[in-house]
């Protein structure tokens, strides 16, 4: 009986951990998709093709909307594409169906002012984005069949003299979202689940229970599971044991202004973020139970064969070794598959930081370039004083854009880092924190950087940026010092300010994602990872990267 109570207790932790690991990853992936669909919208927000059908809508009209067929195609991932007026009334659209994009004729456009996305963004200001609560897209007041998961991300659009003129609108595509999620939690022994604010199906181990109350039916989270939900309207994140199930809950709500609108039924809970959604897992207690049960049976004939021969008592003794050894190599297992998970999410990231450095360095700032060329030639043959100074002018917003261009790509993907090496790309980051937030920082870069491993450069940058980001952010003070060394084996970054400092405390309860990416990125380089700190005493990290480390893997989880 105790081996039995011992098993199940570990067999519950191992389930617990994996519970929090794989939310942890799907609250993850949500995050950094909806940072992608945000950052697209600004893109579309600023676009100069806009801004002239905003000046002239019947010449630029044509322009607009090919781009706009241009953008759902290479994207793939949002349905709709619109632009309303201040009335609310669609002036483009742009429908993505079965991989196709295709106009919407001027008269099969239809008035949204009726539609609580399009009233709560109206007020929002430059910038700003509005993101609408999970549900099916509908057209002419009935659900679409078959049905479409949607979220829309609503910007508001100005001219050149920031004047409103209407709302730019992105229906984006939900299924493959929720493919991704199921897909993440497809080796998680128990369920996973995704429902919104008040307890609806969003995403259900029985496909039949989603959206119940759109399409009408009785099933929801709430209801299945009464008790659980209570407990999780008390946790922004954590866990509970509801009889002998266990539910683990991770709400998502992102930064940026979500909806605030009444939801389509009484239940709402007061004061509640109706654009979050809740991770939920379950793992029910035949799953929980079902290696500690067979386990007691197995404990059981043995201790029925020990009253009659003494010797099974020696097999009973070997039998359980056997077990604890088992469970110390599903523990390892279970880690190393969590691990490579947090690899792969890792390397997706920067990959895609990379192709979008390139596509607006090599692309983008190449059409802007030559942009300004045509502009500057016609403006040296342009006699007419008014048309010289428009197009002086737009020259110089060329420029500035340009400019901006070139901003992004290096904040996305510094060129340098891939052209010059670590050394340069570090020298270059610190010129330009320096400048940018009048920190002052002493390095000591004692490295060739031809001897650096280009995964461990590339994850040093990050872990040195990240650093310098929170002594800006965190530390009140106006130096740091930087030391980067190496000798045969390790690779070593150390970073030290003289602060304000931190109780180390504080760091154990914290959750915030910047010094945990600094320490899964240096731990999956089998690197090790310290910060050390106390009130009044600024903060020194230490890192050491193995330089002998197999850097392969990050490839292969990339790839797959």
């Amino acid at each position: 009986m105790a081996i039995y109570r011992q098993d199940t207790s570990n067999q519950r932790t191992i389930l617990e951990q994996e519970a929090r690991h794989v939310l942890e990853l799907q609250r993850e992936l949500l995050l950094f998709e909806l940072r992608a669909v945000e950052s697209d919208l600004l893109y579309l927000a600023t676009q100069d093709v806009l801004q002239q059908f905003l000046l002239d809508s019947g010449s630029a009209r044509n322009n607009l909307q090919q781009e706009y067929v241009n953008f759902a195609l290479k994207k793939g991932v949002y349905d709709q594409i619109r632009l309303l007026d201040v009335t609310g009334f669609e002036t483009v659209r742009i429908n993505f169906r079965d991989g196709k994009s295709e106009i919407v004729p001027p008269g099969e456009l239809q008035s949204k002012a009726s539609r609580y996305y399009y009233q709560q963004a109206l007020i929002l200001d430059k910038g700003e984005i509005f993101v609408s609560r999970f549900d099916l897209n509908m057209e002419h007041g009935t659900i679409e069949q078959p049905i479409e998961p949607v979220i829309r991300f609503v910007t508001p659009v100005f001219d050149v003299s920031d004047e409103k003129r209407g709302l730019l609108v992105l229906n984006y595509l939900g299924t493959q979202l929720l493919a991704q999620l199921k897909q993440m939690s497809s080796s998680f022994r128990g369920e996973t689940m995704l429902v919104n604010p008040v307890g609806e199906y969003l995403q259900a181990p029985n496909a039949t229970h989603e959206w119940g109350w759109l399409l009408n039916h009785q099933h929801s989270f709430r209801s299945d599971f009464p008790t659980a939900w209570e407990s999780q309207e008390r946790l922004y994140a954590g866990q509970a044991h509801i009889g002998n199930d266990i539910f683990t809950f991770q709400r998502f709500s992102p930064g940026l202004r979500w909806s605030t609108a009444k939801a389509e039924t009484s239940t709402t809970p007061k004061n509640q973020d109706l654009g979050s959604v809740v991770l939920v897992s379950r793992v029910s207690s035949s799953v929980a139970n079902a290696h500690s049960r067979g386990l007691l049976n197995q404990l059981l004939l043995m201790y029925l064969g020990v009253t009659v021969v003494v010797a099974l008592l020696v097999f009973y003794w070997a039998r359980s070794v056997e077990i604890r050894r088992m469970h110390e190599l599903h523990i390892a297992e279970s880690e190393s598959r969590l691990r490579h998970l947090s690899g792969a999410l890792l390397e997706a990231q920067e990959s895609e930081r990379r192709n979008l450095s390139r596509v607006l360095h090599d692309e983008l700032g190449q059409l802007v370039t030559t942009i300004r060329l045509d502009l500057g030639s016609l403006e040296r043959r342009q006699s007419d004083a008014e048309a010289h100074s428009l197009l002086h002018r737009a020259i110089e917003e060329t420029d500035e854009l340009l400019c901006k261009l070139h901003e992004i790509a290096s904040s996305a993907r510094p060129s340098v880092l891939d052209d010059l090496g670590l050394k340069d790309a570090v020298e270059s980051l610190i010129s330009e924190y320096q400048e940018r937030t009048g920190v002052a920082v002493t390095s000591h870069l004692l490295f060739e950087q031809d001897k650096i491993p280009s995964k461990i450069g590339e994850n040093a940058y990050r872990i040195v940026s990240e650093a310098l980001s929170n002594v800006a952010t965190h530390a009140k003070v106006g130096k740091a010092e930087l030391t980067m060394d190496r000798d045969d084996d390790l690779f070593r970054i150390s970073i030290q300010d003289t602060g304000v400092g931190f109780d180390m405390k504080d760091l154990e309860a914290s959750t915030r994602l910047g010094i945990l990416g600094m320490r899964e990125r240096a731990e999956l380089l089998n690197g090790r990872f310290n910060v050390s700190s106390s009130p009044g005493h600024g903060t020194h990290i230490l890192v050491e990267l193995p330089l002998l480390v197999d850097t392969s893997r990050f490839h292969e989880l990339g790839e797959s």
